[in-house]
């Protein structure tokens, strides 16, 4: 079954190729084409429209920088969707924009849910790290063999849509404070 995936920088792109290296068909985008271009010697499509590299996928993958771009590239996409097409959005966004956007594809018949990650780009490459997911379990438990094969550990935080995004910024404002506490630390040992 083939597959889109939607922005392509350092951690979409190596999510990318550890797909092709399991043999699976992917179509690429990226806003710099080139960086999609750079993939079609791993084996990837690249399209130089969102909705050209969604035709004919089940399955969408996102990883992109904020609600608004995901929001844009989104709707550029629709055109191209395939019905009951699956969208998994691995962009760190708000609460609020993930809730909304389960709820405003839903209504246009297809599937969205938010898989934020605790990953860095060679996570991605190696299926290690962490993914979040809440929501609607229904999707999830159906998503999970998918989910499952591109990361360590899958984290789902209950039927409560949203709140798999709010874990995911409650942790990068952890992470954020532990790197500031510890070079504050190492400062004052030297």
């Amino acid at each position: 079954s083939m597959k889109a995936f939607l922005g392509t920088g350092l951690l979409g792109s190596n999510f990318v190729k550890a797909m092709l290296r399991r043999a699976e068909e992917v179509q690429v985008w990226n806003r710099t084409a080139s960086k999609a271009q750079a993939l079609e010697s791993d084996g990837a499509s690249a399209f130089d429209k969102p909705a050209e590299a969604v035709k004919g996928a089940d399955i969408i993958h996102l990883t992109l920088k904020d609600d608004a771009t995901v929001n844009e590239v989104l709707e550029a996409a629709s055109s191209g969707f395939s019905p009951g097409a699956v969208i998994i959005d691995h962009t760190t966004t708000s609460v609020e924009g993930a809730i909304e956007r389960t709820a405003y594809w839903k209504d246009k018949g297809f599937c969205y849910l938010h898989a934020p990650v605790f990953m860095g780009p060679p996570n991605a490459l190696e299926g290690s790290g962490s993914m979040l997911v809440s929501g609607d379990q229904a999707v999830i438990s159906k998503l999970q063999p998918e989910l499952e094969k591109m990361t360590g550990k899958v984290l789902n935080f209950g039927p409560e849509e949203g709140r798999a995004a709010g874990i995911k910024l409650i942790g990068n404002l952890f992470l954020i404070s532990l790197k500031a506490g510890l070079s504050d630390a190492l400062g004052l040992a030297k």
